[in-house]
């Protein structure tokens, strides 16, 4: 059975049109003060910058400045947070000065384009995005970059990333699990030779450090001190080929100090001549 809608009776309709009329007053109330805060806020910053524009006396423009200052406060338009996300090795001071901001500033006066810019100049941070939070939030959204590498230049130390780019030089000590590259460009070739070092997961974790020499190859430097020297074309080749020696022949286990692989299809090995030979232990003679 359908019902049928009747028309509601007069005296209901009339308490629910001043229902409707105090929902909107409830609504419009605030909406209407926002606005006039708002075109007020607006306009004191129009009349500061056409009166910085036709210089009038100082004093006029200091006084609009100062309403201009004190309708922000009064609207509650200043700024009192900061919300940062994504924050690891970056300090807060480096935040803090690139930001440039302090509690009680004016929000609708910082830039966030300005400290955006700012930010990404600092080593540890590859992007980021900065937004005002009305009415008093600056929110900073960061991603740091991931250290690959300690360089070694010129008798420093600095981290750098998986694209070359210098990030710090404090906080190396962190960091000492990682592998040391040295070279005038070392960084920019960097990225090539850790993938390729990754092909063969055993043995690249027994390099140390990495010789970028002659601006053209690489010199590797094993734990055990054995130096590596790859050729300039077909890197990885040679690479592969003294994984499989070692697997195959536990080569790096034998006293040599070093392993040419710059002839294609050979392996050059040199022993070690200088250190003496083992001595018989006195307690195994009969």
């Amino acid at each position: 059975m359908r019902r049928v809608k009747g028309k509601p009776a007069k005296g209901r309709k009339t308490k629910q049109a001043r229902a409707r009329r105090r929902t909107w007053r409830r609504w419009i109330k605030p909406g209407l003060i926002g606005g006039v805060i708002f075109a007020v806020v607006a306009g004191a910053a129009g009349g500061v910058l056409w009166l910085r524009a036709t210089d009038l006396p100082g004093r006029t423009v200091a006084a609009i400045e100062d309403f201009y200052r004190q309708v922000n406060v009064a609207a509650g338009l200043v700024i009192e947070e900061v919300l940062v996300e994504g924050r690891q090795e970056t300090t807060r001071r480096q935040l803090l000065e690139a930001l440039d901001v302090t509690r009680g500033d004016l929000i609708l006066s910082f830039d966030p384009e300005t400290a955006q810019q700012r930010l990404v100049n600092i080593g540890w941070i590859a992007e980021a995005r900065v937004a005002r939070r009305l009415p008093n939030t600056i929110y900073v959204e960061i991603v740091e970059r991931e250290p690959i590498a300690i360089w070694q230049n010129k008798g420093k130390f600095v981290l750098v990333d998986p694209e070359g780019v210098v990030i710090a030089r404090q906080g190396i000590d962190r960091f000492s699990h990682l592998k040391v590259i040295v070279g005038d460009d070392a960084p920019q070739h960097a990225p090539a030779l850790f993938a390729m070092l990754k092909t063969q997961p055993d043995l690249m974790k027994r390099v140390a450090a990495a010789v970028w020499t002659g601006g053209r190859r690489w010199n590797l430097r094993l734990d055990n001190g054995v130096d590596v020297r790859l050729p300039e074309e077909g890197a990885k080749g040679a690479w592969d080929r003294l994984a499989r020696y070692e697997r195959e022949h536990q080569l790096l286990r034998r006293d040599i100090i070093a392993v040419d692989l710059r002839v294609p299809d050979r392996l050059v090995v040199r022993m070690n001549r200088e250190r003496p030979p083992p001595q018989p232990d006195p307690g195994d003679r009969t």
